[in-house]
């Protein structure tokens, strides 16, 4: 059985998957891997850029699924024992890709398992976190009160700014920029809610998997650079609040709280025995 089944959702970002899809290749991972690209958008732009990869698959979708949906239809194609899913605007670093499979080899109990992100300039970039409070996506979209001691705090305790990223962890849910899943765990679990089109797919997931009794974890011993953009955050205020992404997103928040209220944190509160 192949080790990884590497899936990308497409959608206009061509040049974008073309450059991933050479970095794949330059990293040269010794475990064995496939790639399939779930194309959302219906021009098929990416197909184009996948014919110089005669190893990659696309499956192309009749319509924009979003983001959720489209990497489902990845899923149920591949034939991995590991589903890594994959942002396209990311750079392959050496050994990262075997880090992961050894890493979940190793550890039956973990069903989900994250890599070190950096930025492009090296630095940290905070990819793992506390599942969200509805306060805390208040706190995100009004920068200017960010000045109080309390809400910092709140922000901090949500990105564990607290602790150096430096040691493997357990955590509540990890950015789906990147992560790798244990298949059969994810055949058990279920596969991304499609009542998300973008947005909270990946807390959901991570959330879902706790529940049902699988570690989510971050191991910092794989790296993998990620040119992370966070389009809802260009421009003041008002320009983030009308911005088409951002309704998706205060509907994804919507959909979250309103499907998980009252619920207690599932880390803390789980016998964790798959």
């Amino acid at each position: 059985m192949i080790d990884i089944s590497i899936i990308i959702v497409g959608f206009k970002n061509a040049r974008l998957v073309r450059q991933t899809l050479k970095g794949i290749r330059r990293a040269a991972p010794t475990v064995s891997c496939e790639v399939l690209i779930s194309e959302n958008d219906p021009t098929g732009a990416t197909a184009h850029v996948a014919k110089e990869f005669p190893e990659v698959r696309v499956l192309n979708n009749e319509k924009n699924l979003g983001f959720g949906l489209a990497m489902n239809r990845g899923i149920e194609a591949a034939g991995g024992r590991y589903i890594l899913v994959f942002n396209p605007d990311i750079v392959v670093l050496p050994g990262a890709f075997e880090e992961l499979v050894r890493y979940l080899d190793a550890n039956p109990g973990v069903g989900i398992v994250g890599p070190r992100l950096r930025n492009p300039d090296g630095g940290l970039q905070l990819s793992c976190y506390r599942f969200m409070e509805p306060i805390t996506v208040l706190y995100r979209r009004l920068p200017f009160i960010r000045r109080i001691r309390a809400v910092r705090r709140h922000l901090d305790e949500y990105t564990l700014a607290d602790w150096d990223h430096a040691s493997t962890r357990e955590v509540d849910y990890l950015l789906g920029a990147a992560m790798m899943v244990r298949r059969d765990a994810l055949q058990k679990v279920g596969g991304f809610d499609p009542k998300y089109f973008m947005y909270f797919e990946d807390q959901d997931l991570c959330r879902r998997f706790w529940k049902a009794g699988w570690k989510v974890v971050y191991h910092p011993a794989a790296e993998l650079v990620h040119y992370h953009r966070r389009e809802t955050a260009d421009g003041n205020f008002f320009r983030q609040l009308l911005h088409p992404l951002t309704r998706i997103q205060i509907k994804s928040a919507v959909y979250y709280f309103y499907k998980y209220r009252g619920e207690s944190n599932p880390r803390t509160s789980t016998c964790h025995t798959p």
